[in-house]
């Protein structure tokens, strides 16, 4: 590996394009197009839109009931919102899925009163 240069070689084409495409990689993981993870309420639309009581949907087919939905659900919420764990504490009666959903219908309501909807 040649370290005088700007550019490095690894030995193996596709890593050395990967690894030399911006001159500061720190830099470039921290830029602001690398962001993943969605926005808290575009990511439970559908979830509060289901929950609103005028929405027809079946409680059985809830985007709560999948797993994989309340994996990244929880996962979201720890990574952006930890003070709705706060309500999960003192609710430690209900199912992980009831909790999930009144935490959803809790952001949609937050959502709804910051934006003049309700």
């Amino acid at each position: 590996m040649d370290l005088s240069s700007d550019k490095y070689d690894l030995c193996n084409q596709n890593l050395t394009d990967l690894w030399n495409i911006c001159p500061d990689n720190l830099a470039a993981c921290q830029d602001s197009n690398r962001k993943f993870t969605p926005e808290t309420y575009k990511f439970f639309e559908d979830a509060i839109e289901q929950l609103e009581p005028d929405s027809g949907v079946e409680k059985e087919y809830y985007l709560t009931n999948e797993t994989a939905f309340v994996w990244r659900s929880l996962r979201l919420l720890a990574r952006q919102t930890v003070p709705y764990f706060q309500h999960i504490q003192n609710t430690k009666n209900l199912t992980l899925t009831d909790n999930l959903q009144n935490i959803i219908t809790l952001i949609g309501k937050e959502y709804k009163k910051e934006n003049g909807m309700e």
